[in-house]
């Protein structure tokens, strides 16, 4: 009885579409259409992206651009940034650098007003600058320990507070995407100070969702996988490519356009009831094989 009764309720409401979309009949009835064009839409959008001028921070910021954000690439490396704003220039996006180290408290609120200049509030902030280490657990030293979490996780909080401010005082709310990792909830040798932070990240990616939930600020993170970028050289290096790729279920390595439809997802409209979510990116490899 109950399954019958769930049927007529679902067929009464429910109006198929074309491709298998559906539309409650109400909002038909009211000519009100829920469209993908739309639903992604991140023209209105002004992105910060920390570490955006190479690999995954770059992939981030093209889906962005591409799609009509204004984009803001943040890094260390002015020279590189540039490129990088040339390159989203040449597929008709609209870029540009601004050097911040996100271990400087002293550069971040600077930052944020210069942006506020030249395009206006930041409304998404994507926290993916980062820095990674290869070392035997017993031969860590602290100096390298500590620069990994000051990058990965101090420089991370300091930019969303930073940016949750700004949302919280203008009334506006917005987006905050953290860029983790698959090593999050996977241990792996000889990654220990990169993946502690990056659980580090992955749980004050909840508390802030939680605590600025409020303000209608949304917090989510990405976990990639193994993606070949210059972060991840070091430990793909020779036959370490077909190996990963081999004991991935897709059998394959991420490739950067593999990320557009979570960045879009989380930064648009069509993740505004996502917060504190995690969406991975990984091709299986976080399931074993």
């Amino acid at each position: 009885m109950v399954h019958l009764f769930y049927q007529s309720w679902f067929w009464r409401d429910v109006a198929f579409t074309d491709a298998c979309r559906y539309i409650p009949c109400r909002q038909v009835a009211k000519g009100i259409e829920v469209r993908a064009v739309e639903l992604f839409d991140v023209s209105g959008e002004i992105a910060l992206v920390t570490g955006g001028g190479t690999g995954i921070g770059f992939a981030i910021a093209r889906a962005l651009a591409s799609n009509g954000a204004r984009v803001v690439l943040a890094g260390k490396d002015q020279k590189t940034l540039e490129v990088a704003v040339d390159a989203l220039a040449d597929l008709g996006g609209e870029a540009v650098a601004i050097p911040i180290d996100v271990r400087s408290d002293d550069m971040i609120a600077p930052s944020f007003d210069r942006i506020e200049t030249l395009f206006g509030p930041v409304s998404v902030l994507v926290n993916n600058a980062g820095i990674a280490h290869r070392d035997k657990a017993v031969h860590l030293d602290r100096e390298t320990f500590r620069d990994v979490m000051a990058v990965n996780v101090d420089g991370a909080f300091m930019m969303a507070q930073e940016a949750a401010r700004r949302m919280i005082r203008d009334g506006r709310g917005g987006s905050i995407i953290n860029i983790s990792s698959v090593l999050s909830g996977l241990p792996m040798r000889q990654v220990a100070a990169y993946s502690t932070s990056k659980a580090a990240m992955s749980q004050m990616t909840r508390c802030l969702a939680l605590e600025w939930a409020k303000h209608g600020i949304r917090v989510n993170e990405i976990r990639p996988g193994w993606f070949e970028t210059s972060l991840t050289d070091q430990f793909l290096k020779g036959p370490g490519a077909g190996i990963m790729a081999g004991q991935n279920p897709l059998g394959r390595l991420g490739t950067t356009h593999d990320l557009d439809g979570a960045v879009l997802l989380l930064a648009s409209k069509a993740g505004i009831y996502m917060t504190g979510s995690t969406v991975s990116v990984d091709g299986g490899h976080s399931l074993g094989r």
